[in-house]
């Protein structure tokens, strides 16, 4: 979509005439008839029109900015009158009197607008951008304006302003209707569910909790509408830190992620192995203004969930030296229970803690962990205060930086110390730190929402998102969640997402995650598409259901015609879970070693083909249903592909090598023809090896893009390789054994064991030698 189309349909109609005027500065620039990078389209633009664009330009800036900081000037005006109004009720002490209508009214009006002006200087500071690099490509003859928008920017910077101590204050505000209404008289229904949520000690005696978590992309131009969307029915959390120059900003937290050269922790927590531990160390704030740091290791056991537990300590920055990098786990511990004992803490903790630190120390040794990975970001949470069923993160500005010291000649941190001192150096410049590999930023928001239900419901198949609404926060959770504002990724990790991005090359990485190329397209959606998508999921449940219902009632309508059909004729597929019932066996095509040539392992199920018999006049589709559609394959399918036919390839060089080897030795080997045999033996191999590495390639190939429901395995190639390798070893062991014992003489021979003795000779009369 072209941006000037774009803006006239996303303005906000009320401050129309305050936005960029796109249309007329495109028309000092005289795009309609200028061709960029001709004779005459140079000669056509003139010094005087280059001054004129700069000046129109300077003042579209300065009229954004000063409309920019009136209104932010005017919302701030009416929190601090609804402060005030607080402020006299609290003092007036009476509650029951008070009109919340107009209230929560000029509320709603300061949340509206301020989320209306963040979008307002989203979309003009790209109107900006856009403009300037149209100036540059247009006019290469002239200075780029570019520097001279940074400078302005710089004087005049409405793109930069953060509203999060203005939704924390309206957030505020929300929570302290949510504390004194009784009653949802004045609200709409799903902020009155929200406001007449009980206390959490309601709970206190309630068990069997089911506790799960669901991660959501946010485009940055939803994020500011998702916040002021939560904060409607959840207060944001406020994290205090005595350091901080400004407490009422979300903090910026560091994750510093541990594994070792193999990438061991991300290929397990990948794979889904059934015990995926992880290590890392945060902090939040800069670390040069001492903050407190933890070392979490949390470990998940699938197959017992006794096993699985968190262990966090908390550590100071002079000990992690000799902690993570030096492995003086008792130096450590004495200096950790020594200032924990000074505290006055009890043995039972105090034992608690000297076997975490032993766990954690032993595990960093036996996997040779280090730092590998930086994660920063800004996080803002949203929970009501003593109540922890419902909880939102939401963690923006994400950035992945390498902190690897893998590459001993090379290494990205000292290896001698547990983190990179360049960047967390105070004053430091992070962006003229860093090389161009060595960081990335991550395109979207990442949504956090933890839910605690007193009850283990089903996953809501209405809206195809598994998430256990309960009666309270149901209804906008569900709003948010299915709205065109979010996008679901199932088990996303910032652990999993930085590796991959910064390590995709690394042949160590066994694998990658599933979402890595849904990032390269715009999870932006239209409203109206959002609402009609979910009206077809809907109606695609409500059939699936009807058809599921009807399969389930299918034996009871057919119960008396089958009852001529004998148990044990029934097809030994089928299965009671389901509902169905099968046909008698029917003969099935044999087909000779079927493994060997990566057959499918479903060729003794009744094809599709044989059963459904097409009504006249109606023809069998040429291109099937699966593989209609735009063809989206997951990046490390493609990669596995190759790196298979690559694999094939190294053996080829093997086999060449050796063939070429032995060929060229003929002469100095015992048997010349023995040698030469051989050479031609590791020769057809070799050929062998590069037509099934390139048919196998092909092959795989043409499944993945037919997506087609074939196996891949095919165990032929490794099989005659295995066996040609087999045929050569024997028949150079019966050759050397026979030219050895043709060699020695009675004379010669010295005496030997008398087992050692008897072994030769059996081995020379099993191989045939002749004269021993």
């Amino acid at each position: 979509m072209l941006f000037g189309v774009k803006l006239s349909n996303e303005i906000f109609p009320p401050w129309k005439d305050h936005y960029i005027n796109y249309e007329r500065l495109k028309k000092l620039l005289k795009e309609n008839t200028i061709d960029a990078g001709s004779k005459k389209g140079k000669s056509a633009w003139t010094d005087h029109e280059e001054s004129q664009f700069v000046a129109a330009l300077d003042s579209e800036l300065e009229k954004v900015y000063s409309f920019q900081a009136t209104e932010y000037g005017l919302v701030n005006k009416k929190i601090e009158s609804l402060e005030k109004q607080v402020e006299e009720i609290n003092a007036q002490g009476d509650k029951e009197h008070v009109e919340w209508e107009p209230f929560q009214q000029e509320l709603e009006n300061a949340l509206s607008e301020a989320r209306e002006l963040d979008q307002f200087a989203r979309l003009n500071f790209t109107g900006f951008q856009k403009i300037v690099k149209k100036h540059d490509r247009l006019h290469p003859n002239y200075n780029s304006v570019k520097a001279l928008l940074s400078i302005r920017l710089k004087e005049l910077p409405f793109h930069s302003e953060d509203y999060s101590p203005l939704l924390n204050r309206i957030s505020q505000l929300f929570q302290f209707m949510r504390d004194n209404l009784k009653t949802g008289s004045y609200i709409s229904t799903s902020l009155s569910a929200s406001l007449n949520t009980p206390a959490a000690s309601s709970l206190s005696n309630q068990q069997d909790l089911d506790y799960q978590s669901f991660k959501f992309w946010v485009h940055p131009d939803n994020l500011m509408e998702v916040k002021t969307l939560i904060l409607r029915h959840l207060p944001v959390l406020v994290y205090a830190n005595e350091t901080d120059d400004n407490p009422s900003a979300d903090p910026i937290i560091t994750s510093l992620y541990f594994d070792n050269s193999s990438f061991e922790l991300y290929n397990m927590k990948l794979m889904k192995s059934n015990t995926s531990p992880s290590l890392r160390l945060r902090w939040y704030g800069k670390l040069s203004d001492k903050p407190d740091i933890f070392l979490e290791k949390k470990i998940v056991d699938k197959t017992d969930d006794e096993n699985s537990r968190d262990i966090r300590l908390k550590l100071k920055e002079k000990y992690l030296n000799d902690f993570i990098i030096n492995h003086d786990v008792e130096g450590f511990k004495q200096k950790t229970l020594q200032r924990v004992k000074e505290m006055g803490t009890s043995e039972q903790i105090i034992n608690g803690i000297s076997g975490d630190i032993d766990e954690v120390g032993s595990f960093i040794s036996e996997l040779d962990l280090q730092p590998a990975l930086r994660s920063v970001y800004t996080r803002t949470a949203f929970q009501i205060p003593g109540d922890d069923r419902v909880r939102v993160t939401i963690d923006s500005d994400i950035s992945f930086i390498r902190e690897d010291a893998f590459d001993e000649d090379r290494p990205i941190r000292n290896p001698d110390e547990w983190h990179r001192t360049d960047i967390d150096n105070a004053g430091s410049d992070l962006h003229s730190v860093l090389r161009k590999n060595e960081f990335t930023k991550f395109p979207h928001a990442v949504m956090e929402i933890k839910i605690k239900s007193t009850s283990k419901r089903k996953a809501s198949q209405a809206n195809g998102i598994s998430i256990p609404f309960s009666r309270k926060h149901g209804k906008w959770i569900e709003e948010l969640t299915t709205s065109h504002l979010v996008k679901e990724v199932p088990n996303f990790s910032k652990f999993i997402q930085g590796i991959a991005s910064l390590f995709l090359e690394d042949d160590r990485l066994d694998m990658l995650p599933f979402w890595l190329p849904e990032l390269e397209d715009d999870i932006r959606m239209n409203p109206n598409q959002a609402i009609e998508e979910e009206k077809k999921k809907a109606k695609n449940q409500t059939d699936m259901k009807t058809r599921l219902q009807r399969i389930e009632d299918a034996p009871s309508r057919s119960q008396d015609r089958n009852a001529g059909i004998n148990v044990e004729d029934i097809d030994h597929e089928s299965s009671d879970d389901e509902g169905g019932y099968s046909a008698p066996k029917r003969k099935q095509k044999t087909e000779i070693i079927p493994f060997l040539t990566g057959g499918s392992k479903l060729a003794n199920v009744d094809s599709e083909d044989e059963e459904v018999e097409l009504p006249p006049g109606v023809m069998k589709p040429k291109t099937l249903l699966k593989q209609a559609g735009a063809l989206k394959i997951e990046a490390k399918i493609w990669l596995a592909n190759e790196r298979t036919f690559n694999r094939w390839l190294h053996v080829c060089t093997l086999f060449s090598a050796l063939t070429f080897a032995i060929y060229g030795a003929v002469k100095k080997a015992a048997s010349e023809t023995l040698a030469t045999n051989m050479a031609y033996l590791y020769f057809f191999l070799t050929l062998f090896c590069i037509f099934w590495s390139y048919y196998i390639y092909i092959k795989r190939l043409s499944i993945i893009k037919e997506r087609d429901g074939k196996h891949l395995d095919a165990p032929l190639g490794p099989m005659v390789i295995t066996i040609g390798i087999l045929v050569a070893i024997i028949v150079n062991f019966v050759s050397g054994f026979r030219h050895a014992a043709a060699q020695i003489t009675v004379q010669d021979a010295e005496p030997l064991h008398p087992l050692i003795q008897y072994v030769l000779e059996k081995t020379y009369h099993l191989v045939g030698a002749e004269g021993y």
